[in-house]
């Protein structure tokens, strides 16, 4: 099996109290939605970017996620646009520097073409799969030269996918779509670390359960990610440099395709060179270069986000 390479990219635009600024984000959804078929989106599988896992300031953020992804055998191109407002808010002490709870609303829009049986080609645009998650992060230390945040989040998804109906891939009939038609839960623990000049995203653990899809009538059950982590050095002011890696299991238990047996398990694992880059005081650029390093049961791919 070869390598495949994928580079994603996320832009954390953070906008606090003016409904301005608040106005003007909206605008630029809708704006970026019309065009979706030029936009990126994050797609394939999600990474822990660098400097996640932190708490923000109390207020209203915009994160956005352009990213492409190429699977081969299939031939399939998946080029999206995510949309991530946030809100934050002080958590149970009510103090903001020791803990903060989050509100999250993660919007994908995209594009997806590929290969038919009958060598011609099949696309599809719209919404992805829309998911809602919070967080409560919690301020365990923070000293000149060591910094701790010990984080939980929950998240829903909803079947908000866009499908094309009746497509005949490698003789079956499938929905050609983004995203999926199934509701699933799911819980994550991550960590931010800074010690010196050194920072780590750390999520150790991330469980997801994916109820029945309501088209195909498949349901995955249990998936796993493990060390979902990124951790890199300050080379300057305004930089960190580091690397990504993690692990995702799928369709570990609970899974069962539309005939009632069991789905093949789903592996893949991942590693590459990470950045975080400081733009001004309410805007930073995390990006990541993920190389598949072991996939089992899942098409590989490759692109650059």
């Amino acid at each position: 099996m070869t390598n495949s390479l994928v580079l994603n990219c996320g832009t954390y635009i953070t906008m606090y109290g003016d409904m301005k600024k608040l106005f003007l984000a909206i605008s630029f959804i809708l704006l970026t939605t019309a065009f979706s078929i030029d936009a990126m989106a994050q797609v394939g599988f999600l990474p822990e970017f660098l400097g996640n896992a932190n708490a923000s300031k109390p207020g209203f953020a915009l994160k956005f996620f352009p990213s492409y992804f190429y699977q081969e055998g299939i031939n399939a191109h998946d080029a999206e646009a995510a949309f991530e407002p946030q809100f934050w808010i002080p958590g149970f002490t009510g103090d903001a520097n020791k803990d903060q709870l989050q509100f999250v609303i993660h919007i994908p829009v995209g594009y997806r073409i590929q290969d038919t049986r009958g060598g011609g080609r099949a696309s599809v645009t719209g919404i992805g799969t829309l998911m809602t998650a919070i967080e409560h992060y919690l301020h365990v230390i923070d000293t000149e030269d060591l910094e701790f945040w010990f984080d939980n989040g929950i998240t829903g998804t909803y079947p908000t996918a866009t499908d094309n109906r009746g497509v005949s891939i490698s003789g079956n009939r499938y929905l050609l779509r983004i995203g999926s038609d199934a509701y699933s839960v799911g819980w994550y623990q991550e960590n931010f670390i800074r010690y010196k000049k050194w920072i780590f995203t750390i999520s150790p653990i991330a469980l997801n359960w994916a109820f029945r899809d309501s088209e195909t009538n498949v349901r995955n059950g249990l998936a796993i990610t493990i060390m979902n982590s990124a951790f890199g050095y300050q080379v300057v002011p305004w930089a960190h440099l580091g690397l990504n890696i993690g692990m995702q299991v799928g369709n570990i238990v609970g899974d069962e395709d539309a005939a009632g047996n069991n789905l093949p398990d789903t592996w893949r694992a991942w590693a590459g060179p990470a950045g975080l880059f400081a733009i001004d005081d309410n805007t930073s650029l995390q990006m990541a270069i993920l190389i598949d390093t072991y996939t089992k049961n899942i098409n590989r791919g490759q692109g650059i986000f």
